[in-house]
């Protein structure tokens, strides 16, 4: 599984993202046993634009691919976020409403796939991913492994080509979320080091490193990262944080850096990105985090039950707290959420902000 098939779109946020899954599985399950039969007369190719209209019509801008269904039985229909952590959590949430087709086999990220056999043409150069050389270097403190990497043709190519190509084979070995997951530094070499492997010997080399060192790495939106700030102000919201705990690191890092103005990550996909703020003097001294983690439990349990939403993380602020939340239902999820802070009675001046600046306008006082 190579190719990757995208569209993008200008589409509307509306309708929700949960009603946009919905349909999409609603319209596979009927074109399931026709896409089969076509892949299975070799001809695949003839699917493409229908598939592409259906996915720029729903799930605007992402990625699609079909391939081998789970221990090669049948075929597989991928939906990929292509690295991208904001739309990977939509892939998955994708996946979990997925039904169970005859002969289907449904992925939410790009699965590892062969390198045997392909080429990729760089000007009048043929790159073969088989000639990568790999000199693995393992960084116990990151858990993640340090590559050196020799190829003959890279000292021919221009430097952003070098990368491009390196990561498109990277993930192909590795898979979407193998790369990021075990992949630390990477240096380009002009020489053949004597203790480096072939590219495809690298899922070997790290499903062994696996077993022996135990390390486990978890799926986009699993892992939380600890995050503080030395000087916390005043100038935005969330300006004044103190100290944090996210899943997805890079919203609250694009939000602080861009003060608060940030682009809509998930602009068109009808999904948001929100943020309850409250005053920060309602948790008891000493037991901020204790008594966040309840309020951001409750959230997390009644909208995952309704396959509404779902808990990103919290912080504690000078002025306020914070719960950051991923919603999938529009005005549904909102009301969950409202019904919530409702029954833990959150204080006046609490309220219920998007991350997006398109939408700051719409904020939920309390």
């Amino acid at each position: 599984m190579f190719s990757l098939f995208k569209r993008r779109s200008d589409s509307p946020e509306e309708p929700t993202f949960k009603t946009r899954i919905r349909r999409f599985w609603d319209w596979y399950a009927q074109v399931a046993p026709r896409f089969y039969k076509t892949i299975e007369d070799g001809q695949c190719a003839s699917l493409v634009s229908e598939v592409s209209s259906k996915v720029d019509e729903l799930i605007p801008g992402f990625a699609w691919v079909f391939g081998p269904g789970e221990g090669g039985k049948g075929h597989s229909f991928t939906l990929s976020g292509e690295g991208n952590i904001h739309r990977q959590l939509l892939t998955i949430f994708w996946l979990s409403h997925a039904p169970k087709l005859d002969g289907w086999s449904f992925y939410a990220s790009r699965q590892p796939g062969s390198i045997q056999g392909i080429r990729m043409r760089i000007g009048e150069r043929d790159f073969d991913p088989i000639e990568f050389w790999l000199t693995p270097s393992i960084d116990r403190e990151s858990q993640k492994v340090d590559l050196t990497i020799w190829h003959p043709l890279l000292k021919c190519i221009e430097e952003r080509a070098r990368w491009t190509t390196l990561f498109l084979f990277l993930d192909e070995v590795l898979g979407e979320y193998g790369t990021h997951q075990w992949i630390g530094e990477i240096n380009l070499n002009d020489e053949q080091l004597s203790n480096a492997i072939p590219l495809q010997e690298l899922p070997g080399f790290l499903k062994r490193m696996e077993a022996d060192t135990g390390w486990k790495h978890l799926p986009p939106g699993e892992a939380a990262t600890s995050y503080h700030s030395k000087d916390p102000q005043d100038r935005f919201l969330r300006d004044d944080v103190i100290a944090g705990s996210t899943m997805n690191w890079p919203l609250v890092r694009d939000y602080i850096k861009a003060e608060g103005n940030l682009n809509d990550p998930l602009g068109g996909t009808g999904a948001n990105y929100v943020f309850v703020a409250f005053p920060a003097d309602f948790l008891p001294d000493g037991m901020w985090v204790e008594a966040r983690g309840a309020i951001e439990d409750s959230l997390d349990n009644a909208l995952r039950s309704a396959s509404s939403g779902r808990l990103l993380g919290g912080s504690h602020g000078r002025r306020f707290a914070y719960i950051d939340l991923l919603l999938f239902d529009g005005i549904k999820s909102l009301e969950i959420v409202k019904q919530v802070l409702g029954e833990k009675k959150l204080p006046a001046g609490t309220a219920i902000h998007f991350f997006a600046k398109e939408k700051s306008g719409q904020q939920i006082v309390l």
